[in-house]
């Protein structure tokens, strides 16, 4: 009985993450539409190659969990939804130009640079990340001091304290494939995952509680979860691409631990990340969370 029980709901929560992708894409579409309304034809397409079908929709997904669990309406969290996941696409713009990771595909398909030349790469990479600043800047159904809080908050987690910081620290990790993983080697992948994958999937989390004003305690533990939800995402993907094949080769969680031990790694934080969540929110509130919490953790692809 019990298994039917979950079998019914994640069949349920499936739909859902269906239902809330095609809704953010669809609102995401019309949202930049609107902004780049006076951009020439022949530069929009770059923008909408880049954001569209667009994958996975993971960090609005998690953003749109968490007001359920805490009340808060997806219609009312949008735009950080949005200027994050247009964040998102820059980064993995500028990730795979030649200087960088030079990379060929992306989703199954040519990337920007590839598709559309470097020099125009690197600018719908910039507009992207000015047009999130934007988006957020036009937040209306919040507080000023709440948008001002949160704008701050997503500009230092993309800047020299997050992203770049990460993606600076990922560059530099080439040196570590040459020599025998240490301790020190350890601690710098954890730094680096941090800062370049896990900082931005907190604030997601974090979004939601800031705007529903909780308490310190509880904004403590959204930051936890959120933490360990980016480092969970960033652990199953090192796998996934080591055991196929893909990256044997740069710094990973895989390279460094072993696959049998990055695989208890995760099934380590994943239970302990739903413990923290269980033990301090909604249980009925928070299942739509914990489903994605699952699911991240158990994908394979």
């Amino acid at each position: 009985m019990k298994i039917l029980q979950m079998t019914t709901k994640n069949c349920r929560f499936e739909k859902k993450v269906l239902e809330d992708t095609k809704w953010f894409s669809c609102k995401l579409k019309s949202l930049v539409s609107k902004y780049v309304n006076e951009l020439q034809p022949q530069y929009k397409k770059f923008i909408f190659y880049s954001l569209f079908p667009g994958g996975k929709r993971i960090r609005p997904l998690l953003m749109f969990a968490t007001g359920e669990m805490l009340g808060v309406n997806r219609n009312k969290l949008l735009y950080p939804a949005c200027s994050i996941e247009l964040i998102h696409n820059y980064s993995l713009i500028h990730d795979d130009l030649p200087s960088m990771d030079n990379d060929d595909y992306r989703r199954g398909k040519l990337t920007v640079h590839k598709k559309f030349g470097e020099a125009n790469a690197i600018l719908t990479g910039d507009g992207l990340l000015s047009l999130a600043f934007e988006v957020i800047s036009d937040w209306g159904n919040v507080s000023s001091k709440t948008c001002l809080k949160i704008t701050n908050l997503l500009a230092n987690y993309i800047g020299f304290n997050g992203l770049i910081k990460g993606q600076l620290m990922d560059l530099d990790s080439k040196i570590f494939t040459e020599k025998e993983i240490s301790k020190n080697t350890e601690r710098y992948l954890n730094e680096l995952v941090v800062n370049k994958t896990a900082k931005l999937i907190q604030l997601c989390i974090v979004i939601p509680g800031l705007v529903k004003m909780v308490d310190k305690k509880k904004l403590h533990m959204l930051n936890t979860i959120g933490i360990n939800i980016g480092i969970l995402f960033q652990i199953t993907d090192d796998l996934i691409d080591y055991v196929s094949g893909q990256d044997k080769t740069n710094l990973s969680y895989p390279k460094v631990y072993g696959v049998q031990s990055v695989s208890e790694l995760i099934k380590t934080l994943k239970v302990e990340t739903i413990n923290i969540l269980r033990q301090n929110f909604d249980d009925v509130k928070s299942d739509y969370l914990h489903f994605l919490i699952q699911k991240i953790a158990d994908r394979t692809q």
